[in-house]
Parts: C-alpha cells; sequence; structure tokens
C-alpha cells in the first residue's frame, strides 16, 4: 500500500532570537489526510513553528516544503495563495467590521479568487459551516470568545487552505465550548487536506490528532501516534520538569545538589512561616480578558515570610494571577486583600507602595539604561542617600551587577539579565515578591544560581509566590503549592501532597 503523500516537510528548521534559539534544527513531516498536533511546555517554540510555516517568520536555517515545492523564502501571502491558512493564538478580526465583511476579506486573497457573486455564497456558506450565520452582521469585536475563535477560523476557511494551522485555539473556553470545538475541528477533515493543531488543551488533542509530536526547547523530542505520545512517561517528565534524557533549557531538571542548598537555606524561614498570619488573601477571583475566562474562582492564602509555587501548564492562567495580584489587569470577581488591605481598584504603582514587588516574565530590562539606572527607577522619589544605601545592599546579594553597574542592562548574559530583574523588584524592600517564569530561556546553570538567590531572598524574611512550569524546580523553594488547570486551582497542598498526588499527571498531559 502506498504511503499518503507529504503535505509538509521541514527539514533542520532553525529560528533564533538574539542569538537563543527557539526552533532549533527541526525536522518534521505532515502527511496528507491526517491532524498532526503538536505540543510542549511552555517555550518550546510552538507558536514560533506555526509562524514559520505560515512565513510570518523568516527561519535563520533550514528548508520548507509544501506538497513538494520548497517555500522556504516565499513572503506569507504567497504561503496562503499556495494553500496555507492559520489561526491565532489570541483571535485578530478586525473588530469595527462585521463578522460577514471579515470573512469576505479573507475570500478575496483566498487560494482562487471567487467572482463577487460566489464571494457572496462562499462567505455565506462558510458562516454556516463555522456557526456563524445568525451573527453575520455582527460587529466582530462584539463577540464572545467562542464565537470569536469560530470567526478566525472562518477567516482561514475562507482562504481555501489545503493545509490549515489552528494555533492554541481551544484556550480559554469552558467545557462544553470545547466539545463544540472538537466537533467542528473534526468535521474539517473533510473540507482541507491536512491540519497541524497546536493546542495546550489535551482532550482537544486526543479527540482530533491521528499523530502528536512533542517539543521541548525547539527540539522534537519524539513523535507517534497521539494516545501513545500521551502515555509516553518522557512527555509527561517534560511537563513536569523531571525529565533528565536529554539537556533541555526551559525543561531542565532540578538537580538534587542544588535542591539540597535550597532546602539547608530555607529551613529556618519554612518553620517561621508556618505560624505567621496570612499576608495575601484570594477569594474566588475571577479575571476575564474580552470573553477569555482566564481565572475562575481562585482562592488561596499566603502567610509572611512564606514561599508559594504556583503550577500548571501553560495557558493555565499562572501569568494572569501574579498580574492581578499586582494591578496589572483587573478584577471580573472576587476579591484580594494583602495584609487586610483591599487591593481592587489600586493602580500597580500604589500596589508596589504598599509592598509587593512583581519580577514579571520576560525581564522588561529597560535597553537604553544602565544597570544602576535600571535599579535607581525603582525607588522614585527617594533620596540619593536612600538609593545608594539600597544599591549596597542589593549589590552585596548580586556581586556581578557591581562589577556591571555602568554597562547597559542588556549587554549581559540572560542569567545575569533575569538577576538584574529580580534585584530591581528588591528594590523597595517588599514584604512579598511575585516572579513569573524567571528561569525560561536559561541555562541550567543560570537556574541554578537564579534559585538560590531566591533561596537567600527568602531567607531573609519575603513572602514569595513563585509562578514556573516546572514542578520540581518550583517544589524544591516552596512551602506550599498550587496547581492551577484551565483558570481553577484545582490542588493545593504540600510539596510532597502535590508531587505525590494521582491527579498531578493528567492535570499537565491529560488523562
Amino acid at each position: 500500500m502506498a504511503e499518503p503523500a507529504i503535505a509538509l516537510r521541514v527539514s533542520g528548521l532553525s529560528r533564533h532570537f538574539g542569538g537563543v534559539p527557539a526552533i532549533d534544527d527541526l525536522t518534521l513531516d505532515v502527511r496528507s489526510g491526517e491532524t498532526l498536533g503538536i505540543i510542549g511546555p511552555n517555550g518550546a517554540g510552538k507558536s514560533t513553528l506555526v509562524g514559520l510555516i505560515s512565513g510570518a517568520l523568516p527561519p535563520s536555517s533550514g528548508r520548507i516544503e509544501l506538497y513538494g515545492r520548497e517555500v522556504t523564502q516565499l513572503r506569507s501571502d504567497a504561503r496562503t495563495r499556495l494553500g496555507v491558512g492559520r489561526t491565532h493564538q489570541i483571535p485578530r478580526p478586525f473588530a469595527r467590521m462585521s463578522v460577514r465583511e471579515n470573512v469576505a476579506l479573507a475570500a478575496r486573497h483566498a487560494r482562487t479568487a471567487p467572482s463577487r457573486h460566489d464571494l457572496q455564497s462562499d462567505c455565506d456558506r462558510i458562516l454556516a459551516r463555522t456557526g456563524l450565520a445568525d451573527v453575520a452582521d455582527t460587529v466582530a469585536g462584539a463577540l464572545p470568545l467562542l464565537r470569536r475563535k469560530r470567526l478566525e477560523l472562518a477567516r482561514a476557511l475562507a482562504l481555501q487552505p489545503r493545509l490549515l494551522l489552528l494555533d492554541e485555539i481551544g484556550a480559554g473556553l469552558i467545557e462544553s465550548e470545547t466539545r463544540e470545538l472538537i466537533a467542528l475541528i473534526q468535521s474539517l477533515r473533510a473540507e482541507v487536506d491536512a491540519i497541524v493543531l497546536i493546542e495546550h488543551v489535551m482532550d482537544v488533542i486526543t479527540a482530533c490528532c491521528d499523530r502528536t509530536a512533542v517539543l521541548a526547547s525547539g527540539k522534537l523530542l519524539k513523535a507517534g501516534d497521539t494516545h501513545s505520545m500521551l502515555r509516553d512517561a518522557e512527555v509527561a517528565a517534560i511537563y513536569l520538569g523531571t525529565h533528565t534524557a536529554t539537556p533541555l533549557t526551559s525543561a531542565a531538571p532540578w538537580p538534587a545538589a542544588a535542591a539540597a542548598a535550597v532546602a539547608e537555606t530555607t529551613a529556618a524561614a519554612t518553620a517561621t512561616a508556618a505560624t505567621a498570619p496570612a499576608l495575601l488573601e484570594l477569594r474566588n477571583v475571577a479575571v476575564h480578558y474580552g470573553g477569555v475566562r482566564a481565572l475562575r474562582g481562585v482562592s488561596m492564602e499566603l502567610r509572611a515570610g512564606e514561599a508559594l509555587a504556583l503550577l500548571g501548564a501553560n495557558g493555565a492562567g499562572k501569568t494572569t494571577l501574579a498580574r492581578a495580584i499586582s494591578g496589572v489587569v483587573p478584577l471580573a470577581g472576587g476579591s484580594i486583600h494583602f495584609d487586610g488591605q483591599p487591593l481592587a481598584g489600586l493602580r500597580p504603582d500604589q500596589i508596589t507602595r504598599l509592598g509587593i514587588g512583581h519580577c514579571m516574565e520576560g525581564r522588561r530590562i529597560f535597553a537604553a539604561l544602565s544597570v544602576e539606572e535600571n535599579l535607581r527607577l525603582a525607588l522614585p522619589g527617594s533620596t540619593p542617600a536612600v538609593q545608594a544605601a539600597r544599591l549596597e545592599e542589593i549589590y552585596a546579594l548580586f556581586p556581578v551587577l557591581r562589577e556591571r553597574r555602568e554597562r547597559p542592562g542588556t549587554a549581559m548574559s540572560g542569567g545575569q539579565q533575569q538577576m538584574l530583574a529580580i534585584a530591581r523588584a528588591l528594590m523597595p524592600s517588599p514584604r512579598l515578591l511575585l516572579f513569573d517564569e524567571i528561569s525560561l530561556g536559561l541555562a541550567p546553570i543560570a537556574v541554578e544560581e537564579i534559585y538560590r538567590l531566591l533561596a537567600q531572598v527568602r531567607a531573609s524574611g519575603v513572602a514569595m509566590l513563585v509562578v514556573e512550569q516546572n514542578i520540581e524546580r518550583g517544589l524544591a523553594l516552596a512551602d506550599r503549592a498550587c496547581v492551577l488547570s484551565h483558570g481553577e486551582a484545582l490542588l493545593q497542598g504540600t510539596p510532597t501532597e502535590v508531587r505525590t498526588h494521582p491527579e498531578l499527571r493528567a492535570l499537565y498531559v491529560g488523562r
């Protein structure tokens, strides 16, 4: 029996951002007639891969072939005309145009340009096909999340794709909406030749994909039958942070020696935190991004001097929770109290002055400023003497920053930039620090050093909420842990209770 034709082939594909490989020498085929799932932890390179295939991003090296034709150097519009359609992780309709106008605009750039009469009938067919006929004349910006995701898909279908790229189309949906989405994706198999489905909602992967490829740190870990991949111990280890077979940056295991050093440093702080009063209290916290329900009724407490690990797969709501605490995103429901004071309605700078520091994902270093200027900005309005005294305390903790105090903040290594981001958050002497994925993109040796520094900071009495995707790394530092899934706090307890809980694996890679 003849092998099915290859719809897409990428060979030796790489893409670097500032020297950091997001996709690293990746070789992968998508067969005609199949739906291929792409999974992997945060930072694995999944969305970068979609950008490379669609032509939105140029590769640093490698080759991309579509139905036997090399398209590596073709622009995205040229690839669209050859039959590549895609959705975006966050729906991007023209908000002031109607649903029908959005679809019609896409159809005008289809693989085969329709006549005016065909354009109308094609739009009507696609709107009916995606369940949008009843809102055809509604302004796209007024649609709820599931409808906006359907519109994103409708626009992609209007391009008449042979190969359809779906980037996290299930994110933010409730269970009933997910079931509707699964049925729609399954029905597309008769309409397009091949589908690449990037997804963190494992129910969607299980229901829709023939094969699944697993990425980690931009590399292909393995690929095979979907059910086999989701039952694979090595795949689970990538998500849980215990993988040791391949040296990985974003999912490296927490070394035993490093864990022991952290445990020794934080033992006294743990004993103190156990009897301390609640410093931070969250009650039924909800956060929405438009129609996206990012957090749904999350409740938890953090005591003075305590370290709480906030865990969960990508898209679980961890970053949103940290941003809600620091006032970056508003609450849609519930309450947050810090030392008894409600935080709802306060600006981020007001929350900072109360004693909450936020070290955000991505470091956010001011490139045009020196190391010391970045630090001084964290103490606006203070006297030079106060700034000088605090700088001395920071430099004692981070000697490498003293050595590089006059250099631009972004002229340092990734690990040193992360130290600068932590030091900047420490400058106002906070009582609570929020750390969001601070190990992401760092070499294992830099991660070890960062976490040893966190243990020292915590031993000084500062409470911490540590957002981590890597379970072992987070648990090594924590007194307690909370695991989020789909915006809900589904598992809370001590590190031992969380690590050994029978539901932990299912929260990351499904059942």
